[in-house]
């Protein structure tokens, strides 16, 4: 048997010295735990107090699974140093009895078996190995998703609020414009009103002012009439019949004594 039947395996763990890292500071592009896996997202967002407990716990898991590894391959180590020994000394006690090769055979038989199962047990940690970081990228994916849906949601109610608090200000805002104007409509025209007023007293005041001698005069000439109809013993006439009523109507100066 040559003396490289059974190579020395590599004690060191791929990755370097791992103790400290954070599980929530592992880049998207880096690896965990050695093996390649990084999480799928980007974006990691801040996790709650028990979600970073629960990384925390399984990073820990991790870490002795990690050295469970290197204390199995140092074992491993051991046995391939202890079959390469074995074999070297069968290659060179040929000469030994018959006795001596059996049991030097049933040796090797023996650290291969148990080589064999470290061999197995060490696949069965690193494929667990690997599902446990599976599982934690896994997880920092989907708390990312669901983060970012939840920003989304919020983002969008408070966009939908503010639009309706726009709304309703710019319907209060015209409400506000249009009692405004109308009132400055109400004013506009109680003023043109008062003018329109006072634009007719000053022109009625006028036409007595003009035609108050006229108006004197008529008044005077109706009076004497009516005292003459009183002096004859006629009838007196109705304040519409008489001659001067179109003039003294509107007239103060209208005696119907």
């Amino acid at each position: 048997m040559a003396s490289n039947a059974f190579p020395p395996l590599d004690t060191s763990m791929p990755g370097g010295n791992r103790a400290g890292a954070s599980p929530t500071t592992l880049q998207a592009g880096g690896s965990v735990n050695g093996n390649g896996v990084g999480p799928a997202a980007n974006y990691m967002a801040p996790l709650p107090v028990g979600h970073q407990q629960d990384l925390n716990y399984l990073y820990t898991q991790i870490q002795e699974l990690g050295g469970i590894l290197r204390s199995n391959r140092e074992k491993v180590n051991v046995i391939t140093r202890a079959a390469e020994e074995v074999a070297k000394r069968t290659n060179g006690t040929l000469s030994e009895s018959e006795g001596g090769q059996e049991s030097d055979k049933a040796r090797i038989r023996e650290l291969e078996r148990e080589l064999a199962k470290a061999n197995h047990v060490v696949d069965l940690y690193k494929h667990e190995q690997k599902e446990n970081t599976n599982l934690i990228a896994m997880y920092e994916d989907a708390l990312g998703t669901a983060t970012e849906q939840i920003r989304n949601y919020s983002g969008d109610t408070e966009g939908r609020f503010l639009a309706q608090r726009r709304y309703y200000n710019n319907l209060l805002q015209q409400e506000k414009d249009e009692h405004l104007q109308s009132r400055l409509d109400r004013d506009h025209w109680h003023a043109q009103t008062l003018r329109v007023c006072e634009m007719i007293r000053t022109a009625f005041r006028l036409r007595t002012d003009e035609w108050s001698e006229e108006y004197t005069v008529i008044a005077g000439l109706q009076a004497e009439v009516r005292c003459l109809r009183r002096c004859l013993g006629m009838e007196p006439e109705q304040p519409e019949e008489e001659t001067g009523w179109p003039y003294l109507k509107d007239m103060p100066l209208n005696d119907q004594a």
